[in-house]
């Protein structure tokens, strides 16, 4: 069995300090959301372009009826 465990960073060497004392438990050390880095790196920025201007964006209801107009 696998288990996900989402574990605040400032707690993160305590914990594994805790859990490498059972024999039955592997540390399995894995990507964010199994994303590179370069694609959190794209979604980080295009966050920030949506905080920065909000009002650039649309609403996907909107844009999906565009859409379809144009088909």
């Amino acid at each position: 069995m696998k288990i996900t465990l989402d574990i605040q960073e400032s707690k993160l060497a305590f914990f594994l300090e805790l859990i490498k004392n059972f024999s039955f438990v592997k540390v399995v050390k894995t990507s964010e959301e199994g994303m590179s880095a370069a694609h959190k790196s794209i979604i980080d920025e295009r966050l920030a372009a949506l905080d920065a201007n909000p009002d650039n964006m649309q609403d996907w209801d909107e844009f999906q009826t565009e859409l379809e107009k144009m088909q």
